[in-house]
């Protein structure tokens, strides 16, 4: 069950904001629901604002379901216009509350670091770890672009946006001459003269 590491997880990072857990007082005793099929997890709000592990068959009072690749979009790339593809039912306030919380939260790894290895040790290491991060953000955006330059110029896969034009362009030709041949077509057989039967 995810519900319990996740609720673990995520009491870690509301141990020291307050103002996060004071939002969320008010629905005490209330159950959320969050679906990213094939997972779920339930949690139920305490009476000090943090979150316990609630049974995923309890009826909870709000479900929010995403998609994998929409959480990754909102979690890891803070993309906003990544919300509209999150879907809410049951109590909206609550969950805006939960996932409004949830969304302004953020882990102080050099913070948790520091307080194993030390601070100059946990301050290298958030460091590199940062740095690596950004380059693999680099790397797989080059790897991307190169791929789409790969599929639209080397080996034809995809089309080209110029390619796209000229055909698009070539239909357009294509269907007014039609239109003027059948047209024309109209013209002549309305001229020609009826045969008369033998």
């Amino acid at each position: 069950m995810l519900s319990a590491p996740a609720a673990v997880a995520l009491n870690h990072l509301l141990r020291d904001a307050e103002w996060a857990r004071a939002q969320l007082i008010p629905f005490t005793g209330r159950i959320v629901r969050f679906e990213v099929a094939p997972l779920a997890v339930a949690f139920v709000i305490e009476s000090d604002g943090r979150l316990a592990a609630a049974p995923l068959e309890s009826e909870a009072a709000a479900l929010v379901q995403a998609s994998g690749p929409t959480l990754v979009r909102l979690v890891w790339l803070r993309d906003e216009s990544a919300r509209q593809d999150v879907r809410v039912t049951g109590d909206t306030a609550l969950a805006s509350a939960l996932t409004g919380v949830l969304s302004a939260m953020h882990w102080d790894v050099e913070e948790d670091l520091s307080r194993v290895i030390g601070d100059v040790a946990a301050h290298r290491v958030a460091q590199a770890g940062s740095s690596f991060l950004a380059w693999q953000g680099r790397t797989a955006t080059n790897l991307a672009q190169s791929l789409a330059e790969y599929w639209t110029e080397e080996r034809p896969v995809i089309a080209g946006s110029e390619a796209v034009r000229e055909f698009v362009q070539a239909v357009d030709v294509l269907r007014d001459d039609t239109e003027r041949l059948e047209k024309r077509v109209e013209r002549l057989s309305s001229r020609a003269i009826p045969r008369s039967g033998s």
